[in-house]
């Protein structure tokens, strides 16, 4: 049986200020091999969501630096994931008008 899971906007927003400026030890660094703004993305929203999901491929996870699905580290995969409409674990987007948006909430341009 699944079980839904309340996305914590609160904690996400804490993780995002508690390393806007530092770099979590914790996850590899791609500042410099193209950039690391979508694993910290992940990060935030790994810490309001608590619950990866380790589907090959298709999958939205982090186990080292060599072991993470594109999702992690991808923006279009990023998007694709958050925005599936498949039966499987982890956090869901869904499209909401921008007076909805709440810290914590994930925007993609």
């Amino acid at each position: 049986m699944e079980q839904l899971l309340r996305y914590d906007r609160l904690a996400a927003v804490a993780y995002a200020h508690h390393w806007a400026y530092g770099r979590n030890p914790r996850y590899y660094d791609y500042e410099r091999i193209g950039g690391d703004c979508t694993s910290f993305a992940s990060q935030c929203l790994y810490a309001g969501a608590g619950v990866m999901n380790f589907t090959p491929d298709l999958g939205w996870y982090y186990l080292d630096g060599n072991r993470k699905a594109p999702a992690w580290t991808g923006v279009p995969y990023f998007y694709r994931f958050l925005t599936r409409n498949l039966p499987t674990c982890g956090p869901v987007g869904v499209p909401v008008p921008l007076e909805l948006l709440r810290p914590g909430d994930f925007v993609q341009l």
